[in-house]
């Protein structure tokens, strides 16, 4: 009775460890319309939605903008100072 039962044990690991073969998925093929649409788009590739690649993605897209973001603060310092003097009461007294 224990050699039939390993005689099956061996069996089915067997079939188990058979080697599957790969599924064949249909590729759906591109419309021409779709196809222009794709081509309008700009050709900087889309950020990566992998959760690791995340810190990476974040300073490709900042890195550029620090000259932008210290000239937005230096007009936000001169408005801020504009402001500032022109509810100076000592300016008002001049007038």
């Amino acid at each position: 009775m224990g050699k039939i039962i390993a005689v099956l044990l061996v069996a089915v690991f067997a079939v188990g460890c058979k080697k599957k073969e790969p599924e064949n998925i249909p590729v759906p093929k591109a419309e021409p319309a779709a196809a222009a649409v794709s081509a309008a788009e700009p050709a900087a590739p889309a950020p990566s939605q992998n959760p690791l690649t995340a810190p990476g993605n974040y300073l490709k897209t900042t890195v550029g903008q620090v000259q932008k973001a210290k000239a937005a603060a230096a007009v936000y310092e001169d408005a801020a100072k504009n402001r500032a003097d022109a509810l100076d009461a000592s300016s008002l007294e001049g007038e």
